[in-house]
C-alpha cells in the first residue's frame, strides 16, 4: 500500500494540475466560442460581400483580439476558481439539502464518528450534515482536514444499522485523512458555475426564440412583440432580414457556448472519474484498517448496491465524493458491484463467506 504522505501529497500535486488544466481549458474553449469562431464567421461574411480586402488589417486585429480574450478568460477562470476552492465546502453543501446534525439528535452516528476520528488520528471530527434525501448514501468533502464535512442522508440513517454505519463512517474518514477528498470536492465546487451555465439554456433558447418571432409576419404572441409589417415592403424586409440575422448570429454564439459549456463538462466528469477509479477500493481497504471488523464493510457496501443511493439529482459531476456513486446508471450500477467483489477479494475467506451468504439471502435484505 502506498505510504500515507506519499498518497496526500499525490492528490495535492493532482489537484494543483486538474484546476490548472481546468482553468486553461475552459478559457480556450469559451474563447473559441464566444470570439474566435463568431469573429471568424463575420470576417468571412465581410469577404464574401466583397467588403473586406483578404490582406486587411481585420484579421491582424482578430487575432490580437482573440489572444486578448484567451488573456482575460484566464485572469477570469483563475479568479472564480480560487474563489470557488476557498470556499468548496460551502459551494457543494449549498447543492443539497440538509442541516447541521444537532447534538443528541443521532447519538449512535455522534460516537461512531468520534471514535473513527480519534482512530484516524484526526484533531476534531468532521462536522455533521444530513441530507434530506430518502437514498442511502453518505459523502464527505473539504479540501483541508480541519474543514473536512461528512454528510448522511436520512434514508441511510434510517436504514443502516450502526455497525455499517460505522463501516460507512470508516470510508469517509479514510478518504479525508488520505486527502483523497481534495481532488473530488474541488471538482465538485468548480461544476457549480458550469452546471448553472448548461441548466440556463432554456431561458437562453426561449430570448432566441422571441426575438426571431419578433421579425416574423405573424409573432409568438406570448414575446410581446409586433412582428413586421409588411415584408414585402423594401424597407420592412430590409429591416427584418438584417434583425434576423443579428439574431441567428447571436443565437449561434449561444449554441456555440452551451456546446462548449457540455463539452467542458463531460471532459472534466470522465477525467474526475477516471483519476477516481481506484480511490473508492483504496478508502474500503484503509477503512476497514480502522475498523478492525470486516463484516460490517461488506454488509454496508451491500446494502447500499442493493438500495437507491441516488442524491438530489444523480450529476455524474458530484460522484466522486459520495460513499456510493449517486448516478445510478447501469455502467456505475456494474462498478459499484465491482467494488464490492473486489473487497470481498481482498478479505479473502471472510469475504467469500460474506458473498456465498448474500447470494442466499432472500432479495432486498442486507
Amino acid at each position: 500500500m502506498q505510504p500515507l504522505w506519499a498518497r496526500v501529497d499525490a492528490n495535492r500535486t493532482k489537484l494543483t494540475v486538474f484546476v490548472a488544466l481546468f482553468v486553461l481549458g475552459s478559457a480556450a474553449l469559451l474563447a473559441l466560442a464566444l470570439v474566435a469562431v463568431p469573429g471568424g464567421l463575420i470576417g468571412w461574411a465581410l469577404g464574401w460581400n466583397g467588403a473586406l480586402d483578404p490582406a486587411a488589417h481585420y484579421w491582424r486585429s482578430y487575432a490580437l483580439v482573440v489572444a486578448a480574450a484567451m488573456g482575460v478568460l484566464l485572469l477570469t477562470g483563475s479568479l472564480i476558481a480560487a474563489v470557488q476552492l476557498s470556499n468548496a465546502e460551502d459551494w457543494v453543501t449549498n447543492r443539497f439539502k440538509g442541516r447541521t446534525l444537532q447534538p443528541g439528535e443521532a447519538p449512535g452516528l455522534e460516537d461512531v464518528l468520534s471514535d473513527i476520528a480519534l482512530a484516524a488520528g484526526l484533531a476534531e471530527p468532521p462536522r455533521v450534515l444530513v441530507l434530506t434525501e430518502s437514498g442511502d448514501n453518505a459523502f464527505a468533502i473539504g479540501t483541508a482536514r480541519k474543514r473536512a464535512v461528512v454528510g448522511i442522508t436520512e434514508g441511510m440513517l434510517e436504514h443502516f444499522t450502526v455497525d455499517e454505519l460505522r463501516a460507512v463512517v470508516a470510508t469517509l474518514v479514510a478518504r479525508i485523512v488520505a486527502g483523497d477528498i481534495m481532488f473530488a470536492t474541488a471538482l465538485a465546487a468548480l461544476m457549480g458555475p458550469i452546471k448553472a451555465i448548461r441548466e440556463s439554456r432554456h431561458g437562453a433558447s426561449d430570448t432566441a426564440s422571441c426575438a426571431l418571432s419578433g421579425c416574423a409576419s405573424s409573432p409568438d404572441p406570448g414575446c410581446g412583440g409586433g412582428g413586421c409589417v409588411d415584408l414585402d415592403s423594401g424597407d420592412d424586409a430590409a429591416g427584418c432580414l438584417g434583425g434576423i440575422a443579428v439574431v441567428v448570429f447571436i443565437a449561434v454564439v449561444i449554441a456555440l457556448t452551451y456546446a462548449a459549456v457540455v463539452t467542458a463538462a463531460w471532459i472534466v466528469t470522465l477525467w474526475g472519474r477516471a483519476l477516481n477509479r481506484a480511490s473508492y477500493e483504496k478508502a474500503d481497504a484503509e477503512g476497514m484498517l480502522l475498523l478492525k471488523d470486516p463484516a460490517p464493510m461488506v454488509s454496508a457496501l451491500r446494502r447500499a448496491i442493493r438500495s437507491s443511493t441516488l442524491v438530489a439529482d444523480g450529476d455524474q459531476s458530484y460522484d466522486g465524493i459520495f460513499y456510493a456513486q449517486t448516478s445510478g446508471t447501469p455502467k456505475i450500477e456494474r462498478a459499484e458491484t465491482q467494488r464490492f467483489e473486489r473487497l470481498c477479494e481482498v478479505l479473502g475467506v471472510e469475504g467469500m463467506a460474506a458473498r456465498l451468504g448474500d447470494e442466499t439471502d432472500p432479495p432486498g435484505d442486507a
